[in-house]
């Protein structure tokens, strides 16, 4: 009678206490330190202002709440093999993030994908990570390929261009391959590329290059350059002081507040982002919370990618009725027409890189004003290089 009392009793205990919700544990090893920390760091708080109101209305989907762990590769790769092996080995994960750097998301990469978890890369873009990496490997961002034939699209259709100069570096695929992109799409469409020069990350001094521009015959229509936030305006004030008005496009690098207050030497200047806070309700949004959170919005486009990436985790969490690893996985790759704050995304069709709306925008006054947002077809996109 005493036993049976004692197990009857252990037994209406266990029925009046909650169940114990599963956890979702994500594992992120990228820089937080280091040259790389500029870019990955603030994705992450764009991760974690999502994990933080997400587990506010009980986690994941409602149901999962949310566990993130972090550690820092001081943008050295040997610190990122590193790390990764400790993370993999001391947590049992659902989702890792690594570095948007190639090397670094291959070879961490490589590691999670083993363990049949889904892994992303930050604001890489580089269509050479998931080739490399294979099945469970997704790029966030819009691709290199997308953002080539943006530029491109737009040379054609809105500023009426017929000739183009491209300015590219082996410093990185996205360097690299993004002004071949470029080049595939104008040309198809009638453009002709007039010459091609290429430079080193960092690179302090572009006389050569700008010489080069100048001897042509007639000035470039458009010039679609991949010069960084650091070498752009050693680059742009040349460019501008040998008399060349070429309407310069560049990509999202350019998307950075200390361009954009360069003065005169950048006015009509475009780029590219997915995060154009005008675009739509969901972006303005985020900015808002972003700034109270962070404290300002200079670095509110990564996070806003970052934010968009953990909204699709969940819609694919919702999608599968799960919170298991390899169901998530499987549905990411089913993804369609998903509202983000950086547009609606799609996957379903697209193999491992999202589509979904580029925003052109261009520098006036100090600001970057809103132009458009072009959404690719399938077949618009160039095939990846790798």
């Amino acid at each position: 009678m005493f036993r049976k009392a004692i197990v009857s009793g252990a037994l209406v205990a266990s029925l009046a206490l909650p169940a114990i919700a599963e956890e979702f544990v994500i594992g992120a090893v990228n820089a937080k330190t280091g040259f790389m920390a500029s870019y990955d760091a603030p994705f992450m708080q764009g991760v974690s202002m999502f994990v933080a109101e997400a587990n506010e209305r009980g986690g994941l989907a409602g149901q999962y709440p949310i566990r993130l762990i972090e550690r820092d590769d001081r943008s050295d790769i040997q610190q990122s093999t590193i790390s990764t092996s400790e993370i993999l080995s001391d947590e049992k994960l659902d989702l890792f993030i690594t570095s948007a750097l190639v090397p670094y998301a291959v070879s961490a990469g490589m590691q999670a994908l083993s363990q049949g978890m889904m892994t992303a890369h930050g604001i890489a873009s580089q269509p050479t990570i998931p080739a490399r990496l294979g099945e469970g490997s997704f790029l966030v961002m819009m691709s290199d390929a997308h953002m080539g034939a943006v530029n491109a699209k737009y040379a054609l259709d809105d500023l009426s261009a017929k000739t183009a100069y491209i300015i590219s570096s082996d410093f990185d695929p996205f360097t690299e391959f993004t002004p071949l992109y470029f080049q595939e799409v104008f040309e198809a469409g009638g453009g002709k590329v007039v010459g091609h020069s290429e430079f080193a990350y960092d690179q302090q001094e572009f006389s050569s290059m700008v010489a080069a521009i100048k001897a042509l015959p007639e000035q470039p229509d458009v010039i679609m350059g991949m010069t960084f936030d650091n070498d752009f305006p050693i680059f742009i004030n040349q460019l501008r002081a040998a008399g060349i008005t070429s309407t310069y496009l560049g990509t999202d690098v350019l998307d950075q507040p200390a361009v954009r207050g360069l003065g005169e030497v950048v006015e009509g200047v475009h780029y590219l982002t997915m995060a154009a806070p005008n675009a739509s309700d969901d972006a303005a949004s985020f900015v808002d919370r972003f700034k109270v959170a962070y404290g300002g919005d200079d670095s509110f486009y990564p996070a806003m990618v970052g934010y968009s990436f953990m909204r699709l985790v969940e819609q694919a969490s919702i999608n599968a009725g799960s919170g298991d690893a390899k169901a998530i996985r499987a549905a990411f790759a089913e993804l369609e027409d998903v509202t983000t704050e950086i547009g609606s995304v799609t996957l379903k069709g697209y193999g491992a890189l999202p589509n979904l709306p580029v925003h052109i925008m261009r520098i006036e006054g100090g600001e970057g004003v809103y132009v458009k947002s072009t959404l690719l077809t399938a077949d618009e996109i160039p095939d990846s290089r790798i």
